[in-house]
């Protein structure tokens, strides 16, 4: 399509080095995450907007980058390439993403420098950087009222997510009522009810109220950010008041949700992927078709048709939030939008709407935190689309019987086929420059982790700590849940580097972990005892284990570490396992020596499948432990253009030489094995895997 043909035509299909080129910045189009600046602006020179982000070098710099409040013109020297796809099955997809906001590539800026005079426009492009330029500094404003009263007025008001209220959002999306607090049709109905009711108050008569509202609208979007659920709100509002001018009968909701969805398509077809755009359209279309439904019937109507896209997104559903968003409506209109206003326009009130608030989000921090949610996994997109055929068919016909019938079993059915897998498999992620494995057994009957990657920290300083998710949660979590799973029966933690073990506590704060193996020595380790504290495990889930003191953990047979270390390199874990007549071995970062040691051990020890030692490093895979093994194919889980230069060359001599195939995450991305039988698996790589 044209406008997809216009996009492609700007992707940096090579990574193109820039040097003193020009970015237009917004004041609110930018986010500091501890030393990380991210930014989306204008670049003048390749005439497209682009995401870029910048290692802030030093605190002073932090908090004078962190006070722009005006249009600003970035000078900036950096590395520029196209955004890319996810490649892990079910990740997010930041392409699609980003493709909606009309940005297809990413810069990484290495020196920069903000010019002090804003960028030249034109009256119209002055007005939109003005409203930019009042949407930052009622932001900064909002952020110095006390907390909770901070966050709320900030995604209320001006639909900003700080990340400083980013627990709450997590509550409030656990209970299904994200859609109340992000600004929509039920925000622009107040405003536009607030305006109607000041400008009647002032005598000012009903066509020039409409006139002025017709003006304020597009501004009020700007202010709002711009999000997708408040553009199809405003446009629809702006397209109903415009239509009735010219025409007795102007258009209606329904009519004109229609005409600002095919605007949407149009403009950015990419928008409607997200479930944000999904719900709004969907739900808005539902509520005002069901003028006549009480309160109680609307919000069941409402939850069915949003299950099926819930799902889809998300794999998790709580039992709660059908009774839990119908009792929350009266409050949010009486209590929640009340407060907020009170306590930004009037400061002597704002510590007691700050309490009202607070107490309210304790009450929806203890529901958040009830035993209701229930990991569903991903349903296929036919299941889908059949969910939602079942809904509409209940506005038609008469026996509805049958429909709540068809409905129940193709949940059910689909709740199975998800959770009862027929084949193993073992999935090496691409976690990045570490290390992550899950092997998960036919009807998912055992599911085992080794490792869980982790990112390591060059920030050191306070002011440096970053705050964003962790890829064990937006990978290694996110595909978990996607299969139903919600519970993981052994944690092998290899060793203790950061890149094998970083992601441990969010995983587990996120699924539950019944036991945890380290190498005997690693959990008296202080770097072990602080991720166990940050972690939702206890003591007694650690199992310290070496081959003097057990041979088999479940279906897994150890081989090493032989005695007692201190959980680095040269301790680390090394197992083997057999599924469905497929060996396996996976060894941490065991180095040549203790490798060799394991084969003087077992002389008859084979696999068909080897995990390469510490990511393809020379250390490790050495070349009799391979002429040994004789296995079929190899994997390196390494970073896309890492600072170590893994795989080192001399591992893959060591392969070749050998005649072993080997895969490379950071050139596949994911992996996914399925043994089909003695010595023979499929293999799916991140290419050729679903992507979410």
């Amino acid at each position: 399509m044209l406008w997809n043909k216009s996009l492609e035509q700007k992707v940096f299909k090579d990574k193109v080095e820039i040097t003193k080129n020009e970015i237009i910045l917004e004041p609110d189009e930018f986010q500091i995450d501890g030393d990380l600046l991210k930014l989306s602006g204008f670049w003048i020179e390749g005439n497209q907007k682009i995401q870029a982000y910048y290692n802030i070098g030093t605190k002073n710099e932090k908090n004078y980058l962190s006070k722009i409040d005006t249009i600003k013109t970035l000078v900036v020297t950096a590395s520029v390439e196209q955004i890319l796809p996810p490649t892990n099955e079910n990740q997010f997809d930041y392409r699609t993403f980003m493709r909606g906001k009309k940005i297809v590539n990413t810069a990484k800026i290495s020196k920069l420098e903000v010019g002090e005079e804003a960028p030249h426009q034109c009256t119209i492009a002055d007005l939109i950087a003005a409203t930019h330029g009042l949407r930052k500094r009622i932001l900064n404003y909002f952020a110095t009222l006390p907390a909770p009263l901070n966050g709320y007025s900030q995604i209320l008001l001006l639909g900003y997510y700080s990340q400083n209220f980013s627990t709450q959002l997590e509550q409030i999306n656990k209970l299904g009522l994200l859609h109340l607090f992000s600004l929509s049709g039920m925000h622009i109905f107040y405003l536009l009810s607030a305006i109607r009711f000041v400008l009647g108050y002032m005598h000012i008569t009903r066509e020039t109220c409409e006139d002025l509202i017709l003006i304020i609208l597009p501004f009020y979007a700007i202010l709002g950010g711009l999000s997708s659920s408040l553009i199809r709100a405003v446009m629809m509002s702006w397209l109903m008041i415009l239509s009735s001018k010219f025409f007795d009968n102007g258009l209606d909701g329904v009519e004109a949700e229609a005409v600002v969805l095919l605007l949407n398509l149009i403009y950015s077809p990419e928008l409607v992927h997200s479930m944000g755009a999904q719900l709004s359209y969907l739900l808005t279309f539902v509520l005002m078709m069901s003028k006549k439904m009480n309160v109680w019937q609307l919000g069941l109507k409402m939850n069915g048709y949003s299950l099926p896209l819930i799902l889809w997104h998300t794999f998790r559903w709580n039992m709660l939030t059908t009774v839990t968003s119908i009792l929350i409506i009266p409050v949010f209109e009486w209590i929640i939008i009340p407060s907020v206003l009170l306590g930004v326009l009037f400061p002597q009130l704002s510590f007691l709407c700050n309490e009202i608030l607070f107490w309210i989000a304790k009450g929806i921090e203890v529901t958040a935190k009830m035993p209701s949610n229930i990991v569903f996994g991903k349903p296929p997109l036919a299941i889908v689309i059949f969910g939602l055929g079942l809904m509409f068919a209940l506005e038609v016909v008469k026996s509805k019987k049958k429909i709540y019938f068809w409905k129940f079993v193709s949940y059910l059915l689909v709740g199975i086929m998800i959770k009862m897998p027929l084949h193993d498999e073992i999935v090496f992620f691409d976690i990045g420059q570490g290390d992550c494995t899950l092997i998960r057994r036919q009807f998912n009957r055992e599911i085992t982790l080794i490792d869980t990657g982790g990112k390591i920290n060059f920030q050191n300083k306070q002011w440096q700590k970053r705050h964003g998710k962790e890829n064990g949660e937006t990978v290694v979590a996110n595909y978990l849940l996607s299969k139903g799973v919600s519970k993981v029966n052994w944690l092998f933690l290899t060793h203790q580097d950061t890149d094998h073990v970083g992601n441990f506590p969010v995983i587990s704060r996120l699924i539950k972990i019944e036991k945890i193996l380290v190498p005997s020595g690693m959990e008296k380790t202080a770097s072990f005892e602080r991720r166990l504290l940050l972690s939702a495990n206890k003591k007694q889930d650690v199992v310290p284990i070496s081959t003097e003191k057990v041979e088999l953990v479940g279906q897994y047979r150890i081989l090493h570490p032989f005695s007692e270390g201190e959980g680095k390199n040269e301790s680390s874990i090394a197992v083997t396992a057999n599924l469905n007549g497929v060996n396996v071995i996976i060894s941490g970062d065991l180095d040549k020596s203790g490798e060799l040691e394991i084969c003087k051990r077992i002389p008859e020890l084979r696999a068909d499948i080897l995990k390469t030692g510490h990511h393809g490093s020379k250390t490790s895979t050495a070349e009799g432990y391979v002429q040994q093994l004789q296995p079929k194919l190899a994997i390196i889980s390494a970073g896309r253009a890492n600072r170590y230069g893994h795989p080192n060359l001399e591992t893959l001599e060591t392969l070749r030489q050998n005649r072993i195939s080997y895969l490379n995450t950071a050139k596949v991305g994911m992996i996914k094995l399925v043994p089909i039988g003695s010595h023979n698996f499929k293999i799916e790589t991140g290419n050729t895997l679903k992507i979410r």
